[in-house]
C-alpha cells in the first residue's frame, strides 16, 4: 500500500496527512511536549464508520516511532477497505 504524504500544516515538521489514490486515509503526528513527548499518534480518519464496522478497530493509537505509526495506519486502512468490500458499504 502506497500513500501520498503531505504536511498537515505548512510550517509543521512532524505532522502528516496520508492519501491513497486521492482518497483521504488519515494522519500521523509526533507529540512534541509533555509526558508523551516523542510518541507518535495515528488516526485512520478516512473511515468514519468504525463504530459500526465489525473487525475494523482500532482506528487510532499511539506508537514509539514514525514507521510504527505508518504501519498502524496502513493496517487500519486495509481493515477498513476490506470491511467496505465485504459489506458493500462506504467507509465515510
Amino acid at each position: 500500500m502506497t500513500f501520498t504524504w503531505r504536511r498537515t500544516f505548512p510550517n509543521t515538521h512532524n505532522d502528516f496527512v496520508a492519501e491513497e489514490a486521492g482518497e483521504h486515509v488519515g494522519r500521523i503526528r509526533r507529540i512534541d511536549c509533555g509526558p508523551q513527548n516523542g510518541i507518535w499518534t495515528w488516526s485512520c480518519t478516512g473511515c468514519q464508520r468504525g463504530h459500526e464496522a465489525e473487525g475494523v478497530r482500532p482506528l487510532n493509537g499511539m506508537v514509539e516511532t514514525r514507521d510504527g505509526a505508518i504501519e498502524a495506519l496502513a493496517a487500519a486502512w486495509a481493515r477498513a477497505k476490506a470491511w467496505s468490500a465485504r459489506t458493500g458499504l462506504p467507509m465515510a
